[in-house]
């Protein structure tokens, strides 16, 4: 099992502070595990600036996990909702990103430097969007608290050992292997027993502490604070059902009934306010219905799904079912049907949302019989961008229309006097590197696409572009300057990071030896 498909799983536990992550024990191949180093950790406190460091590299590899799930659409809504609670939180000047990992558990985390994972699991089990926030305030807390830093300062003198073995062993969690159980306790043991235990009690500590944070951000951010009680309790059932498949050590249960008892608590002294679901929340978990299962078997289920939701003695939000239909539909190539359903969807819905206009547009695309059913759909996508001026989702969707029907110049006139989204954002670059290589301008072509490799932490593969893009030598003077800027900061960034690594001297080193 290649490290990409353990990373989301098994890193959890390990550097993160998971708020309900049932182990199964499971197998794993330790060769070719590429993982951040530690550094200093287990003889310093753990800095806001390294947290982000450690942080930045774990999610390079979950983001080539398989289960990662790359959909602009989940990824804009998480963020979105995230930022209403992070606002409203004392981390509120700290950089989070929020990510979904396709997984039908019921889980969420929080990984060192502001990066918060949630399952798709979670988002369908949530029965209101007060709910998902509730999880979501309290992974917040997690970091507001700064717990996994704090937890590795309390052991300084086996961090190192005891996160390299828990890394160990809970990367080969859960990967589905009939000889699992004994290689993931064979990592587990030899010696880090302890230091497990030890980290699990600081962990019960923590759930409280982020209990106390997280109840705070949902009651400041308007949301329904008695979400947290029920879905906490639910959660709480769940537990059980998993406690038997793991080894004794690792039984925990994080919602325990102290933790239960104090919120009750909180609700007692906090004036509480019921919170309508937005339509966003529901199109998501429409979404999500489809996607979790990346098969064709499971679009055919959830196509199956929303067509008895649609069913006049069912119960539920038509606009959501018909938005969930299309996605189905559209997964399976079924374009008139998806663009279709997406109308549907649309006409039964006064509230705004870019999810779904983008969805409209998408599928009169797919669905376009001529140049100009096509064009007209482009046009659609172009109006949405102005209704929703600041959604990095329809600028995206927008200029990814237009490279698809071939408008390249266009497109990158766009892309590059486009400001709401981000140049950190992988898309951006990928965009411009196909486009530019439609229009043959290599030297633009492969400066786009070094940087793309660098969103993924690949500098070497970055370096190598930038060498292209300075021999293609098709563009002016002053792109080739930044061309060569950018190839000389990339060579000594390579250089540090392998001095870091241990694969180079310093050089104060070089002239002792």
């Amino acid at each position: 099992m290649p490290v990409n498909r353990l990373l989301s799983r098994g890193i959890l536990l390990a550097v993160s502070l998971a708020l309900n992550a049932p182990l199964v024990p499971a197998v794993a191949q330790t060769q070719n595990i590429e993982l951040p180093s530690l550094g200093e950790v287990a003889a310093d406190d753990l800095s806001p600036s390294n947290e982000r460091k450690l942080g930045e590299a774990i999610m390079r590899q979950v983001r080539r996990d398989p289960s990662y799930l790359d959909d602009p659409d989940t990824r804009d809504y998480l963020n979105n909702l995230g930022f209403q609670l992070v606002s409203n939180s004392p981390a509120r000047y700290t950089d989070f990103q929020f990510f979904a990992i396709r997984d039908s558990t019921l889980n969420a985390f929080a990984l060192l430097g502001g990066f918060i994972g949630v399952h798709t699991g979670l988002v369908l089990t949530a029965q209101s969007e007060s709910e998902l926030a509730s999880v979501l305030g309290h992974e917040i807390g997690h970091i507001a608290q700064r717990h996994v830093a704090r937890m590795l300062s309390r052991q300084k003198e086996s961090t190192a050992i005891a996160i390299g073995a828990l890394l160990l062993a809970l990367l080969a969690a859960r990967s589905g292997s009939s000889s699992s159980g004994a290689l993931t306790e064979a990592a587990i043991m030899g010696g880090q027993a302890a230091a497990l235990q030890t980290q699990l009690n600081f962990s019960r500590e923590a759930e409280r502490e982020a209990d106390r944070i997280g109840f705070q951000i949902l009651v400041d951010a308007g949301y329904d604070a008695r979400a947290m009680s029920t879905f906490f309790g639910r959660m709480q059932q769940g537990t059980r059902v998993y406690e038997s498949a793991a080894p004794e050590y690792l039984r925990t249960h994080p919602i325990t009934s102290d933790r239960m008892a104090d919120i009750q608590s909180r609700l007692r002294d906090t004036r509480t306010r019921q919170r309508a679901d937005s339509l966003d929340f529901q199109l998501v978990r429409a979404r999500l219905r489809v996607l979790q299962e990346d098969t064709v078997q499971g679009a055919r289920d959830a196509l199956t799904y929303f067509e008895a939701a649609l069913r006049p003695e069912a119960s539920g939000s038509d606009a959501a079912s018909y938005y969930g239909l299309a996605v189905a539909h559209l997964k399976l190539g079924q374009a008139d049907a998806a663009a279709a359903a997406a109308q549907n969807a649309r006409n039964r819905t006064k509230a705004t949302s870019p999810m779904l206009d983008k969805l409209v547009s998408e599928t009169r695309f797919v669905a376009a019989k001529s140049p100009e059913a096509q064009a007209s759909a482009v046009a659609l996508a172009r109006d949405t961008t102005a209704r929703f001026p600041v959604s990095r989702l329809t600028a995206l969707h927008y200029a990814d229309l237009l490279q698809r029907s071939g408008r390249h110049d266009e497109m990158v006139n766009y892309l590059r006097e486009q400001l709401a989204i981000p140049r950190s954002d992988t898309a951006y670059y990928s965009l411009l590197a196909r486009s530019y290589a439609t229009l043959n301008k290599r030297t633009l072509q492969h400066q786009a696409t070094a940087e793309a490799y660098l969103q993924y932490g690949a500098t070497q593969a970055a370096i190598e572009q930038l060498n292209l893009a300075r021999r293609a030598n098709d563009a002016d003077y002053y792109v080739l300057s930044e061309v060569d800027a950018r190839l000389r900061e990339l060579q000594q960034r390579l250089k540090e990071e392998r001095i870091e690594a241990g694969k180079e001297r310093r050089p104060a080193e070089e002239k002792k030896k």
